[in-house]
């Protein structure tokens, strides 16, 4: 055969048809696809899987999907030689100087779900070119923002010119584990990395962003603009980028005058911070705390309110970290409920704070800028003197009023402080006040739109999400942490609202765990997509799995497969517990929320979405919400609530029958078995009561002053009971004394399932731990049996038919077959 004639000395060489570079017999060698088209190395090694498999992949020019081995590499796919031999025999150019030549990557397009999400959020995501952070310091300022300029002119909507002084707080999101290198020639656009990160968050944390743009755009005249969401070109976290001016209310009260100048600045900044409040109001808003420097002044004098500052000072409230350092304005009923939420950092608080809450911080503020003592304004807590401090105030505002025209401001002040939130007066009465002796002003004009009476709720920003992620302030353990998270594949995207569940990856690992691979039992996970929020419950009942969720549904899964069968949807508030109880006639599916709302579902083959009932519970505003659910074999629904009472409803009638009293704080967990009701509580103790006239006959564990554990789960079997605590320890009874109690996780153990001998936990930790109970006459004792690591912090455990069904806070359900539990319960 003859030999292919050499290429003429001026023939350019072949190039590979997606780069554009020419291809030479080392590492950019023509290989063929099995369609017949031939790539280079590098471009074949950068395609995308053509689908979920990854031995496949789908030809540029053709469209066509091949197979391939990724394993193996583009090494494994044969040269073209006929293009080969038509390479000049001199030295191909270096491939790093074609590739400057290179186009810039394409931008992948939008996946359908961030396409809607963008349209929602299109004025919220700042764009690329602003680089707010080009002149930020290397760390956060002790506030935990950081500070900036926009680098460019922005123009509709936000009109800001380049260098314009912004703040920026982080917003956290999940982690993504390690970073995916990105192709050389796709890569994703600007908005739809933020547009990713924004669906990354949980749903209420969207809308709280999305409202805060929208409301500080309203009250611009008074509140420093949010402009929107910005992220880096590095994908680092997701900024809040809001409006900032230079000069500060503190430094203001550092520069103190007296006389005429000093009545007149107290009268302008108070009345423009009433306008705040009470804008903030109109929009269905509230503070919750506050501090002096949340506060600043333009370049005019005119006071603003700073959004991302007092989110950052939430963060520290949350935190737990408001020191001396951070003197922080917070009315009583807010101390109570940040209290309970640094305790168990998972509830829904949302609405229990309104206007009177913010009347005194209005209060605080204005006794620090008459005062010129921060500290004083601040220093009131509930360890301390109420009356004490309420005299020491009202004896330095009346020293600084006295012989002003401001004198009456002094009892308004001090009846904004008054300990009863019912009893304080509205802001607008506060800016009359402060108004009233320069103007026979008309306050209607300001508040002529809004009927705060009519409002039941509002939202507050210290009980929020965004609130809610304390990194900034180096926190141990945040209240996020029952919020959902998501991995870097974005598996939630998939789901919509209707359908979100799933299989979605088969694994198996040493049953002891990463730490412990000396066993060689085996388990099979499968995991579902089960809620667009934290898990809260699981139930077995009528041949179906049904799950609860923060996401205020519930979701129905067949027992054979695990196939999502529908969601029940009524639920106005985060549903906290379910339980199903099957009778004679039909079975039932209970559940309570947030609200204290309380649903009844009917389970039959038709799976009516309706509820079969529902009522509410009458609760003080400050302790609204049902916590746990109990069903006894007499009738009875058991509701534990933050009222720190148990209630005994009938399922005949669904009527009130009894109401149990005695824990001394928030009920957490219910369990029944032979005829007793066992309850535990936030205050530490473990109570019992008789089921024949819901009398008390004990208690287990009284709470020890000083080292109050909180109880978060109890499971009963035979003459035991279980129970386990936030400080990570379990404790076992056996006949009502205590026979075993032992620390078992660093961290709050969320549930705990006692089946037969066998003890299953799970928590913080993010660590399932299998045990077994071994008793003899004198004492029990528990053995390890294997662990399994999960992905997120288990929120509850369940156990059917040899699987393990655990709730996770990152929206999944994993159900895991122990071959050697199987093997026990079912022998060969």
């Amino acid at each position: 055969m003859a030999s292919a004639a050499p290429p003429p000395p001026d023939a350019e060489p072949p190039e590979c048809p997606v780069c554009l570079s020419p291809f030479d017999a080392a590492s950019a060698a023509p290989r063929v696809l099995p369609c017949g088209h031939s790539l280079c190395g590098p471009c074949i090694a950068s395609l995308p899987p053509a689908s979920a498999s990854a031995a496949s992949l789908r030809c540029p020019l053709c469209s066509q999907c091949v197979p391939y081995s990724r394993a193996l590499g583009p090494s494994s796919l044969p040269k073209n030689l006929a293009l080969i031999s038509l390479l000049p025999s001199l030295p191909n150019p270096s491939r790093s100087l074609t590739a400057a030549a290179m186009p810039p990557p394409l931008h992948l397009p939008l996946h359908a779900d961030h396409s809607r999400l963008l349209a929602r959020f299109r004025h919220a995501v700042l764009p690329e070119s602003a680089s707010p952070l080009h002149s930020a310091p290397p760390g956060p300022t002790p506030a935990g923002l950081a500070i900036g300029s926009f680098a460019s002119d922005l123009r509709a909507p936000w009109f800001c010119p380049r260098g314009h002084p912004v703040s920026l707080l982080a917003v956290e999101t999940p982690a993504s584990g390690a970073p995916k290198q990105e192709s050389p020639f796709y890569r994703p656009s600007h908005a739809a990395r933020v547009v990713a990160a924004i669906d990354a968050l949980s749903g209420a944390a969207r809308e709280e962003v999305i409202d805060l743009v929208a409301v500080s755009a309203r009250l611009a005249r008074r509140v420093c603009r949010v402009y929107g969401v910005w992220m880096g070109p590095e994908a680092a976290p997701l900024w809040l980028v809001s409006e900032r001016h230079s000069g500060g209310v503190p430094r203001m009260l550092e520069e103190r005058s007296s006389g005429v100048e000093m009545v007149a600045r107290i009268r302008a900044v108070g009345m423009e911070v009433c306008e705040a409040f009470m804008g903030l109001h109109s929009e269905g808003m509230v503070l919750g705390c506050l501090g002096l420097g949340c506060f600043f002044l333009d370049r005019f004098g005119h006071c603003f309110l700073d959004l991302n500052q007092a989110l950052a000072l939430c963060r520290g409230v949350r935190a737990g970290v408001c020191s001396s350092k951070y003197k922080v304005f917070m009315a009583p009923e807010a101390a109570v409920v940040v209290h309970d939420k640094l305790q168990i950092k998972d509830r829904d608080l949302s609405g229990l704070l309104g206007p009177s809450s913010d009347a005194w911080l209005l209060s605080c503020f204005l006794v620090a800028l008459v005062t010129g003592d921060e500290q004083l304004a601040a220093g009131w807590n509930a360890d301390g003197s109420y009356d004490d401090w309420k005299n020491e105030v009202l004896t330095s505002v009346d020293a600084s009023l006295i012989g002003t025209q401001m004198e009456p401001l002094s009892a308004i002040i001090l009846s904004c402080l008054n300990y009863d939130p019912e009893g304080r007066p509205e802001i607008a009465d506060v800016w009359k006040c402060i108004s009233g002796s320069l103007m026979n002003s008309n306050i209607e004009a300001l508040t002529s739109n809004v009927d705060l009476a009519t409002r039941k709720s509002f939202m507050c920003l210290l009980l929020g999400e965004l609130s809610s992620m304390c990194t900034d302030f180096g926190a141990d353990e945040s209240d996020d942490k029952m919020q959902s998270s998501q991995d870097s594949d974005g598996k939630h995207s998939a789901s919509d609202e209707e359908s979100s569940g799933g299989f979605v990856n088969i694994e198996e690992v040493g049953a002891a765990g990463m730490d412990e691979p000396k066993r060689g039992e085996l388990y099979n996970s499968s995991t579902l997509l089960a809620h667009r929020d934290c898990v809260t419950g699981l139930s077995i009942g009528g041949a179906f799995l049904f799950s609860s969720s923060y996401d205020k549904t519930i979701n129905v899964w067949s027992l054979q497969d695990f196939s999502h069968i529908q969601s029940l949807k009524g639920h106005e508030h985060k549903i906290t517990a379910i339980a199903v109880v099957d009778n004679d006639n039909q079975s039932l599916c209970i559940s309570g929320d947030s609200g204290s709302g309380i649903f009844i579902w009917c389970i039959d083959p038709s799976l009516n979405n309706e509820p079969l009932n529902k009522w509410y519970e009458s609760n003080d505003w400050l302790y609204q919400g049902v916590h746990c659910l109990a069903v006894s074999g007499t009738g009875y629904l058991y509701t534990g609530s933050r009222d720190k009472s148990i209630k005994a409803w009938s399922l005949e009638d669904y009527s009130l029958r009894c109401t149990m009293t005695g824990h001394k704080s928030t009920v957490s967990c219910l369990a029944v078995a032979c005829g007793i009701l066992y309850s535990g509580s936030w205050d530490g103790s473990i109570r019992s009561w008789w089921l024949t006239d819901h009398s008390p006959l004990s208690v287990l564990e009284e709470g020890t002053p000083g080292s109050i554990a909180p109880v978060l789960s109890i499971s009963t079997e035979a003459n035991f009971v279980v129970a386990s605590y936030e400080n990570g320890l379990l404790k076992i009874w056996k006949d009502d004394v205590l026979v075993k109690s032992e620390k078992l996780q660093n961290g709050a153990i969320y549930a705990a399932k006692l089946n037969r001998k066998w003890l299953y936990t799970g928590g913080w930790d993010k660590v399932v731990n299998i045990q077994e109970l071994l008793e003899d006459e004198s004492e029990v004792e528990i053995r390890d049996v294997a662990t399994f690591t999960c992905d997120s912090i288990i929120t509850s455990i369940l156990y059917w038919d040899g699987r393990l069904i655990v709730g996770l806070s990152n929206r999944e359900i994993k159900v895991c077959i122990h071959f050697f539990f199987c093997c026990l319960f079912y022998p060969l």
